[in-house]
């Protein structure tokens, strides 16, 4: 390699080793055919170094030297001789001859096999006290604890960097933190550190300072405060700095969240069957009575979700005294806190104001806000959905892998939320592997591993115990694929439109169906421009994102619901975004955009569910259950629920709260059975459905209506001759 070096030497009080070393340097240099030159930095020495440095500087006259009065310390003389650099790269080694110069041709190999921006030196043979090496592992894991792996050995004294570093890493430490910053400010910005052996020799003369414990205790301050300082300097370089406007704007999209979400929560959110069996559930695990390793069931082919969910919203059950109106509130809560971490993703992926306008969109969609506001397994989904992208795309772009930890913790509780999660997965494969591996990434990903299949365990588990019924049940549903699924993805063709159009009819306009071809040609065509102009990563990390999951649900052969889109809610929105950075570059289309914007707000506003009147489905349900024990006059009774698309756990739920004297017909036949009635037209006498044929023959004891529509029968048993 034809190099073009710069070698820094710092020296502070080293009359016994700098002429040594310089000769030793120079020594070998003479035989490269490279581009070179030496700057020995004589940091305010007490002794002859400065003296000898001048002397070698006479006979040799690529050597430069320089004196720092007073003395700045190992980091200053490090950065006074990179100010005075001129050469490509630049290479530093301490002075006291416990390196082999010669090995440069180690480091310059390492540097062009893998391209990286750092090769530093990894001391073997360390002939380091016991206490230096003690205090090498407690910096090390605290700078590993703060910033990740940056490097094996950070304090190496013998490295080599390219000197367009420094027009990027802003170096500030005047002591032992300098290497630190220098990796760490290296590493945030995505370039490549690279590593090889070196030997370390053991020093033949002079006091080494660097393993004093005031230089220890500086550089531990010093840490700290450059932990936070690079931190906002990385946020800054990409625009995610919250400037005052921004944080009062997204205050006000977090009202507006919250607002949309929480308000009377308890007259508009959805209480029937499956979230009164969710609340039996929840309120047993919290008395102790039963700890459930299996969730409620799918809607399709006798499968079983994981029972994360209840374990995630009993607290709020407690929290709230037993009250549902604890968990819809703990799910708005996990609303509100989507709409920010699809500003925060946004800012990063595509600026301040495209961020904040699909953040006002997300916030207001109608879908999102009735999915945000009821306690039901499926409507936490986007939150974790979201994390987990987010999660395995910090892995990908930033090498964070640590990460992995968190994605596999949310993709857990996607899975335990809804089976489709598993669209999920493609993508999430891709992009792992795609990631570039780094010192530690085989563990983080055993790590990620483990916590996955130990919170996917309770299900595991009680399939095991009951004959790998839910495992059945899944392989039928693949394998039966007349009615369920189609795995050949060409067959999915015909349905992307169709799946593309629902989407945006269902999250972005409202479900105004004249609205939803033109938005969704629109995105396609904002795709389609994006990608044209040579797009970023990050969306075409989206894009895989949306199109794995609408070729996905292309493949479902039966009807798709609202829900099933929950594994990809933010994603159109996050495609707007791009779309929005795209147009918001020159003022016609920046018009374009106000009026666009504009008309979906209003649209999603005219349209919000809470303009429609409550349901009052909680209080309607707890009124009836009340009446119900009153009637019963303290005495054993059954109950049946006649409904369309409707169960009588809700009605249980308040029944066992209230102390009522309710009975299953498996548990004890009584002498009374009410009746709820749902249905315009009722007849309960010999109306098939089980609890009321069970109950035996019987007649209307008597009957009340409810001004909501509903009408409550007693019937109680008759006599077969009468």
């Amino acid at each position: 390699m034809q190099a073009s070096l710069s070698v820094v030497i710092p020296a502070y009080n080293e009359e016994a080793n700098l002429r040594r070393c310089v000769d030793d340097i120079v020594t070998y240099l003479r035989k490269q055919e490279w581009d070179w030159e030496i700057i020995v930095v004589n940091d305010g020495s007490r002794d002859r170094t400065g003296e000898i440095a001048k002397q070698l500087a006479k006979r040799i006259p690529k050597l430069k030297v320089i004196t720092n009065i007073p003395n700045l310390g190992y980091g200053g003389s490090l950065k006074t001789g990179f100010a005075a650099t001129t050469k490509d790269l630049i290479c530093f080694i301490s002075a006291d001859n416990q390196f082999d110069f010669t090995e440069i041709s180690q480091l310059l190999h390492k540097m062009t096999e893998t391209n990286a921006d750092i090769v530093s030196g990894i001391r073997v043979h360390n002939k380091d006290s016991l206490y230096r090496l003690l205090l090498r592992w407690s910096w090390n894991k605290l700078v590993y604890a703060l910033f990740g792996h940056l490097a094996t050995d950070i304090d190496c004294g013998f490295k080599l960097f390219k000197r367009k570093i420094l027009e990027v890493v802003n170096l500030t430490s005047n002591g032992a933190m300098i290497d630190t910053q220098l990796f760490a400010g290296a590493r945030a910005r995505g370039m490549i550190v690279a590593e090889v052996p070196v030997t370390h020799l053991p020093r033949t003369a002079g006091a080494s300072t660097g393993g004093k414990i005031s230089v220890a205790i500086k550089a531990f301050k010093e840490l700290l405060a450059f932990w936070w300082s690079l931190r906002q300097e990385i946020w800054e370089e990409q625009g995610r700095v919250i400037f005052r406007w921004e944080a009062f704007a997204l205050a006000a999209v977090l009202v507006i969240a919250g607002i949309s979400r929480l308000y009377r929560i308890g007259d508009y959110m959805t209480f029937l069957g499956d979230e009164g069996r969710d609340a039996i559930v929840m309120r047993d695990i919290i008395t102790l009575k039963h700890f459930p390793l299996i969730g409620p069931g799918t809607s399709i082919g006798q499968m079983y979700l994981g029972p994360l969910y209840y374990y995630f919203a009993a607290p709020s059950l407690l929290l709230a005294g037993f009250s549902p109106v604890g968990p819809s509130i703990q799910v708005a809560l996990v609303g509100v806190l989507t709409v920010g971490l699809l500003w925060w993703i946004g800012r990063q992926w595509f600026g301040r104001v495209p961020a904040a306008l699909i953040s006002i969109l997300y916030a207001l969609s109608p879908t999102v806000i009735v999915h945000s506001r009821s306690s039901w397994n499926p409507n936490i989904m986007p939150f974790f959905a979201l994390l987990t992208m987010y999660g395995i795309w910090k892995v990908w772009r930033l090498g964070y892998w640590q990460w992995l930890i968190i994605a596999a913790i949310s993709y857990a509780v996607v899975l335990n939320s809804h089976y489709l999660g598993l669209l999920l997965f493609p993508t999430l494969t891709i992009f792992l592997v795609l990631s570039r591996r780094k010192p530690g990434s085989t563990r983080y990903l055993l790590f990620a591993i483990i916590i996955f299949l130990f919170l996917m365990s309770p299900l595991v588990w009680f399939d095991a115990r009951h004959g790998w019924n839910n495992f059945g049940a899944m392989k039928q549903f693949f394998s039966d694929r007349q009615t369920t699924v189609n795995l050949k993805a060409y067959k999915a063709i015909p349905n992307l439109w169709p799946v593309w159009r629902d989407v945006v009819n269902s999250l972005i306009v409202a479900k105004q169906s004249s609205l939803a071809t033109p938005v969704a040609i629109g995105l396609i065509g904002l795709a389609a421009y994006v990608y044209w102009k040579r797009p970023s990563k990050d969306f075409l990390f989206t894009v895989i994102w949306i199109s794995v999951g609408v070729i996905g649900l292309g493949l479902y052969k039966q009807h798709i619901y609202d829900h099933y889109y929950g594994f990809m809610f933010p994603a159109p929105f996050l495609l707007f975004g791009f779309g929005l950075q795209s147009l918001l570059k020159n003022t016609l289309t920046k018009i374009l955009v106000g009026v666009v914007v504009t008309v979906l707000v209003i649209v999603n506003l005219v349209h919000s569910p809470l303009r429609i009147g409550p349901n009052y489905q909680l209080t309607r349900t707890e009124t009836l259950a009340q009446f119900i024990k009153q009637q019963a006059g303290d005495r054993p009774f059954n109950l049946a629920l006649l409904a369309k698309q409707n169960y009588d756990a809700s009605y249980r739920y308040f029944l066992q709260q209230n102390q009522a004297p309710y009975y299953t017909i498996h548990q004890q036949l009584t002498e009374q059975l009410f009746v709820v009635c749902e249905l315009s037209d009722c007849q309960p006498i010999n109306d098939p459905l089980w609890e009321i044929a069970a109950f035996g023959w019987a007649k209307i004891d008597r009957q009340w209506e409810f001004p909501w529509g509903v009408k409550v029968f007693r019937l109680v048993h008759i006599s077969v001759g009468k």
